[in-house]
């Protein structure tokens, strides 16, 4: 009992230095989800830190990767479904998946891409559905670290496997059933993370095109400013409340695969909204099935 208790306050002294700089100062209501590169850069021998590296190319991370990355392809921590789109894994899949990456429950993730978040954000939206308390990423991605010239390394770190047994928060993720379910109720609030054109039905990328009946639509780079990091917590709040998204209320967001989605669903999150969830089926789903009411 006394290790767990040492274990749990060395966690929060990890987190709370994680809060310290420009996450801190821009206010956001749960700062220690986002920790900037002068706070990565003083942290890296951490040995309860664990970073992930999910751009796109495995030949992109071989050139050069932030010290003690580890490579994670974003389709490794989705289930690619036959008939389109994405779901998230079965637990007994994520639980391996994180076991193979060496994460235990006390070890402090931090994920980067070089997309704003898209593939980062994916990774934090599954360790949320499995409980992990202590998840953050590098805002700014790699972008940031190399243009303030920021050391890389070309070595992989060897990393020794971990028995992962996840306390998944199923409510973090919903279904299509649970959203007709709950179309036009006041306490529920639909994000659509797609284009405007995609929004409309201009766009199609599936058999009907537009948006779910309700939804408003943010689309996801609105959350980042010209070099990809977030934006202040003033600016990103006042983005969301216009549009009706409020704290008050249970808030789904969606994309065409939640990807786009995932980064509505961290940014809502860093806000401090508490009951957010991602449709990880998404548009790939509801606009190719023909019992689903659409706008």
């Amino acid at each position: 009992m006394k290790r767990m208790m040492m274990i749990a306050a060395m966690g929060a002294v990890t987190l709370l230095a994680a809060t310290q700089g420009s996450a801190l100062a821009a206010g956001y209501a749960n700062p220690q989800l986002l920790v900037d590169t002068q706070w990565l850069s003083q942290h890296l021998n951490d040995r309860d830190l664990r970073i992930i590296d999910m751009r796109n190319s495995a030949e992109e991370y071989a050139a050069g990767h932030i010290p003690g990355a580890i490579y994670l392809s974003v389709n490794q921590i989705r289930l690619v479904l036959r008939e389109s789109g994405f779901a998230m894994p079965p637990d007994y899949e994520i639980e391996e998946r994180l076991g193979q990456l060496g994460i235990n429950k006390e070890t402090m993730v931090v994920a980067y891409d070089d997309q704003g978040g898209l593939n980062a954000s994916r990774l934090f939206f599954s360790l949320e559905y499995a409980g992990h308390q202590r998840a953050a990423l590098l805002n700014g991605g790699i972008g940031k670290w190399r243009s303030e010239e920021r050391p890389l390394s070309k070595i992989v770190p060897q990393v020794s496997r971990t028995i992962y047994r996840i306390d998944s928060e199923t409510q973090r993720v919903a279904s299509a059933g649970w959203i007709v379910a709950n179309l036009g109720r006041s306490n529920v609030a639909l994000v659509d993370a797609r284009s405007p054109a995609e929004f409309r039905g201009e766009d199609l990328r599936a058999k009907r095109g537009g948006h779910i009946p309700g939804a408003v639509n943010i689309e996801w780079t609105h959350n980042l400013a010209g070099d990809k990091t977030f934006k202040s917590a003033d600016e990103l709040s006042a983005l969301y409340e216009r549009a009706g998204v409020t704290k008050d209320k249970t808030v789904v967001s969606y994309c065409q695969t939640m990807h786009r989605g995932a980064v509505t669903y961290f940014t809502l999150r860093l806000l401090g909204y508490t009951d957010v969830r991602g449709y990880d089926r998404s548009w790939s789903e509801w606009g190719n099935d023909p019992t689903l009411p659409i706008e």
